[in-house]
């Protein structure tokens, strides 16, 4: 069984990464880890992929963390390579020009969390239970969650959250800003991060790479400023830009 899927255009500029190892709970195992680096650089080379959303297989579980199983044949110098190994796929979403969603169900437990922690957004369901259990079994989160969480939720949540090892369901993921959206009941975090996903895809190809870029520079005013100003100059020269921008002025303005 291949442990990811790769659905190409499920909506127009869209690709759909499903985590498929359902009978582990999508547990992150070093082959897992590398099929979705792969996919998320092979994504950043195509110029029709807008938006990425990444799900996981089954019912019970987004993912519930890293490969135990996997990682207790390792100690040492492989142990430390096998957990180094996990930052790729969070790094290559978090490095792609290219926006990417997480669309949370169930368990989303340990390096799960990191995961999804690691893309720019999260959609999750009325099921999600997510929560960092690794203190609680005499470690600590490896995969960059420690440094993603608290710029969401402060230091002192992020503190709580991580020492306790409790899960959060949903609505409080949502007032946390974990979660950039909540799912309507009864419908699925896959259904809502798709739409999302639709709706982000129907915008230009060029300004959605050039957005998280411009995200970064957050900051640092005088690189941002040189930045933008080439940005402006090559979108606003591009087909059809002013004609959009009357249309803007005639339709969406009061007289």
């Amino acid at each position: 069984m291949t442990p990811l899927l790769v659905q190409s255009r499920p909506f127009e500029g869209v690709l759909l990464l499903e985590l498929n190892r359902p009978g582990a709970m999508n547990a992150l195992n070093g082959e897992l880890n590398a099929a979705i680096t792969a996919a998320v650089r092979e994504a950043n080379r195509n110029d029709e992929t807008k938006v990425i959303v990444l799900a996981g297989a089954g019912d019970r579980a987004f993912s519930a963390g890293a490969d135990l199983k996997e990682m207790r044949g390792l100690s040492g110098p492989r142990l430390s390579r096998f957990i180094e190994a996990t930052w790729e796929p969070c790094e290559a979403l978090v490095a792609s020009p290219i926006p990417s969603i997480a669309a949370l169900h169930g368990h989303v437990l340990g390096g799960g969390a990191e995961l999804a922690l690691a893309c720019d957004m999260r959609v999750g369901q009325e099921d999600l239970s997510f929560g960092f259990p690794e203190m609680t079994l005499g470690s600590l989160p490896g995969s960059g969650g420690l440094q993603r969480l608290p710029a969401i939720t402060g230091r002192d949540r992020a503190l709580e959250i991580v020492a306790t090892g409790r899960r959060l369901l949903a609505a409080e993921c949502l007032a946390l800003g974990i979660l950039t959206r909540h799912a309507k009941p009864g419908t699925s975090a896959r259904s809502a991060a798709l739409e999302l996903a639709a709706a982000i895809g129907e915008r230009p190809t060029e300004p959605l790479r050039a957005l998280k870029a411009a995200l970064a520079l957050a900051g640092r005013p005088e690189a941002a400023r040189v930045f933008h100003g080439l940005a402006s100059a090559s979108f606003q020269s591009a087909a059809g830009y002013r004609q959009n921008t009357q249309s803007f002025r005639d339709q969406e303005l009061p007289k």
